[in-house]
């Protein structure tokens, strides 16, 4: 019991060192400015893409839906959408150029059409196959073997089955599948394309062994995730988004390591006191002046935070700082563009 004992408390020790002499990963939310700008757009409306099986109408609900959810645009009702195109005598995947989005968004009185084509969507025939593994495999016969108590420390003799490696066939399967969507956005007023785009995913299950309890993924799955995976993006784009940015908080002595506990805590206006303590009593340790240029940015105060990046970088040059410093260039100029677009 008292080796049990000492054992937990040994490895418990061991944890705690190696927690407080760790970098600290932490996840922040980060507006992004859209990547293609839809200036002076307000009102969009999205039609069924033309596509393979119903593929066109499960995009054009998916973006409507993830469009919805930015609040940045004002969307026209599939079901109204709908009823347009059928007094056109147009079905709902009946706007196949930019000409026919012109004349149907202008009837709904919206400022943009979104449409496109699904090229490419399918799933592959499963890619089947035999290969070769060790296994192991009694023998029948039996040896005495000398067996120690992790515990006590007291060895015993114990009869043990001899093993032996031999060769035997494992089959498997491979499932795979791609998606490829190209995406117009047209101004109804002057008909100028205001964003084409193209993208592709494809799927690879890697090899599943048949008798592992491990299953294929179903193929209807694989689609819709590729499909929507390809949508995010693309509503990213034109749309103002949020990311999760992973930063990193250095140990240290004394307070440098306390105000890294406080930021893993997401109690920042504690880590930034302690640290400021810190910066007093170790003033050539490069890490207080990282994990304050963090918290600086984490705060958008990119012009402090890219101060005490360059005095990490003076006191020690590390890639972790000068991508530090890079980064806050990028975020400097993505919150130009984020204020300019806030107020289109």
């Amino acid at each position: 019991m008292k080796v049990r004992s000492y054992i937990s408390v040994l490895s418990v020790f061991i944890t705690f060192l190696l927690a407080c002499s760790s970098t600290s990963k932490v996840q922040v939310q980060v507006m992004k400015p859209a990547e293609i700008h839809l200036s002076g757009i307000k009102k969009l409306a999205v039609v069924d893409f033309q596509g393979p099986e119903r593929s066109g109408s499960q995009i054009a609900t998916t973006m409507q839906a993830l469009l919805i959810q930015k609040q940045q645009y004002d969307m026209i009702e599939r079901d109204r959408l709908k009823e347009v195109l059928d007094e056109q005598n147009l079905g709902m995947t009946g706007v196949v150029d930019e000409a026919a989005a012109v004349q149907i968004g202008k009837v709904l009185g919206v400022d943009a059409m979104i449409f496109g084509e699904v090229t490419t969507y399918q799933v592959e025939r499963d890619e089947r196959g035999v290969e070769k593994v060790e296994r192991q495999e009694g023998t029948g016969k039996y040896e005495w073997v000398e067996q120690k108590n992790i515990f006590t420390g007291k060895k015993k003799k114990v009869k043990k089955e001899i093993m032996k490696t031999v060769l035997v066939d494992q089959h498997y399967k491979i499932r795979r599948g791609t998606v490829a969507i190209n995406f117009r956005v047209v101004n109804v007023e002057t008909g100028q394309l205001l964003a084409v785009h193209s993208d592709s995913k494809s799927y690879n299950s890697g090899k599943v062994i048949e008798g592992k309890g491990k299953s294929l993924k179903p193929k209807g799955q694989i689609l819709v995730e590729l499909s929507r995976e390809i949508v995010r993006k693309f509503v990213n784009m034109i749309s103002i988004h949020e990311i999760t940015q992973q930063l990193y908080v250095e140990p240290g002595k004394g307070n440098i390591d306390m105000g890294r506990k406080y930021a893993e805590n997401g109690l920042w206006p504690e880590a930034v006191e302690v640290w400021k303590q810190a910066v007093q009593e170790f003033p050539k340790e490069s890490a207080v002046y990282y994990n304050l240029g963090v918290a600086f940015e984490i705060d958008n105060d990119y012009d402090h935070a890219e101060a005490m990046y360059k005095k990490a970088m003076a006191l020690k040059q590390k890639k972790r700082y000068m991508q530090a410093i890079s980064r806050i260039r990028k975020a400097r100029a993505d919150q130009m563009k984020l204020e300019q677009q806030l107020m289109d």
